[in-house]
């Protein structure tokens, strides 16, 4: 069997990966900044490979490190997912993967709601980028996903449709726009990071050909609506995550929306199969209470919730 370095090193190695900085290691662990500095270079010497670097007077993670850094804490998050099930301890959890722009407007509101009817249950949100890549967290229970243009086709025998999804082509009103009945010409389209394919599905589907002079691209859907909203350009965007903006007329769809008959889906992750209780009631109440409206944008709720007269603006 291979040898692998003491238990202690790897919490260790999480630490420091989880918190960025030898001295948020040491207070995420009550240890002193010189014990988790040793402790992190006997790591390396057990290894025989450059784990760390230092940058000026901070220390970062080599490739290596990231992978191992990365695995570990995969690793330490299953065994503590493990060891609470089997012991009984704490609450019961559910763990959802979700986009950033999409757990800020959708997940975040809808989770509050869930919360009000099972205040023991709680939801925790890991972020995917696209395609539902996840960089660093461990598996998770359920994934939620709405953009068809990028993951047209989802087969899972126990996805559950959360309603349609009507995706367009969106821009500031007055934004140069030239429409024949097979082109559309903008100076500017901007794009997600990754996410440039869902411009030839859409081209594809509407039949229209998009001419552009330049592209722009943004790590996230938030910063795209906005800098569309701004005036820089053109984006792609579903009604449920823009609502406002259309509703208040920053921003307009001159060609119209696509509509994805039952695009917004729940599904138990591939890493777990077999659904948790917890995760099954958060699965069911989202079909109860979370569909969006025929017209694509999330539905009035019937119930007055806590905290809703606060209407936040980010």
């Amino acid at each position: 069997m291979d040898k692998l370095p003491p238990l202690t090193a790897l919490a260790t190695l999480e630490a420091f990966f989880r918190t960025g900085t030898v001295g948020a290691a040491a207070d995420m662990l009550g240890r002193t900044h010189s014990a988790v500095s040793k402790q992190l270079h006997q790591l390396q010497d057990h290894a025989g490979t450059e784990l760390f670097v230092k940058r000026g007077l901070q220390l970062e993670l080599t490739e290596d490190g990231r992978q191992l850094a990365e695995t570990v804490a995969r690793s330490m998050d299953e065994m503590r997912r493990t060891y609470t099930a089997i012991t009984g301890g704490g609450r019961a959890s559910v763990t959802v993967a979700a986009s950033s722009t999409f757990a800020r407007q959708w997940m975040i509101p809808t989770i509050a709601r869930f919360n009000v009817d099972y205040p023991d249950i709680d939801v925790l949100i890991r972020l995917t980028g696209p395609h539902g890549s996840r960089r660093l967290e461990g598996p998770v229970d359920l994934v939620v996903s709405w953009d068809r243009l990028l993951s047209p086709h989802v087969e899972h025998p126990d996805a559950r449709p959360l309603g349609d999804v009507h995706i367009g082509l969106v821009m500031a009103p007055g934004f140069p726009c030239e429409l024949t009945e097979t082109t559309i010409k903008v100076p500017t389209v901007i794009h997600r990071r990754e996410g440039e394919v869902a411009w030839k599905h859409w081209s594809q589907l509407t039949g229209l050909t998009l001419i552009r002079e330049r592209e722009l691209t943004f790590d996230l859907s938030s910063l795209a609506f906005e800098a569309a909203e701004r005036g820089m350009g053109a984006t792609l965007a579903p009604k449920f995550l823009i609502e406002r903006e259309l509703k208040n007329g920053s921003l307009v769809a001159p060609v119209g929306f696509l509509k994805f008959e039952n695009g917004l889906l729940v599904r138990p992750s591939s890493e777990r199969p077999k659904t948790t209780k917890p995760a099954q009631v958060f699965m069911n109440w989202l079909v109860e209470n979370a569909q969006l409206s025929p017209d694509g944008f999330i539905a009035a709720t019937e119930r007055d919730w806590p905290f809703a007269s606060l209407s936040l603006d980010w």
